[in-house]
């Protein structure tokens, strides 16, 4: 939440201003904000998805459509929009609003999926060896499973 929120203010900068000092301070805070996203969304993801298989497939969409960010970028950046990119910075800004909204929903649901499960079973750290690997084909539907928030 915090890196999107300061790539967005990054991007506020750059779009509200065209004082050269202002826009370089937010070319920096866009840039500190993305850059670090995308490997604690990856990490994120891959954490709360049960299951080598059901997990890597997951993280392979993840970054797949990730990759998507290059196409768009070079449809909404256009030439004729130089010097300032107002309607590029604008689709990166919606994508940025978009991604901070689900990340505090998806907070709060997994939060809710963890309070429900340690009302229902043992905490997680009371489950022998055994009793894991018995479970261990249940993925993140096993009775041992809590999402990382």
């Amino acid at each position: 939440m915090g890196f999107c929120s300061l790539a967005l203010v990054g991007y506020i900068l750059l779009i509200s201003s065209n004082i050269p000092a202002a826009q370089y301070t937010g070319t920096f805070l866009a840039a500190c904000g993305v850059y670090p996203m995308i490997p604690i969304m990856v990490m994120w993801n891959g954490n709360n998805i049960g299951g080598s298989t059901k997990r890597g497939v997951g993280i392979a969409m993840q970054i797949g459509f990730g990759n998507c960010g290059g196409v768009i970028a070079s449809f909404v950046y256009r030439a004729k929009d130089v010097p300032r990119y107002f309607f590029g910075h604008g689709i990166i800004m919606g994508f940025l609003a978009m991604s901070l909204t689900l990340i505090v929903v998806q907070f709060f649901a997994l939060s809710a999926i963890n309070r429900k499960r340690n009302a229902e079973n043992r905490n997680p750290k009371e489950y022998t060896t055994e009793e894991k690997y018995g479970e261990m084909d249940k993925g993140d539907n096993a009775s041992y499973f809590r999402y990382t928030i």
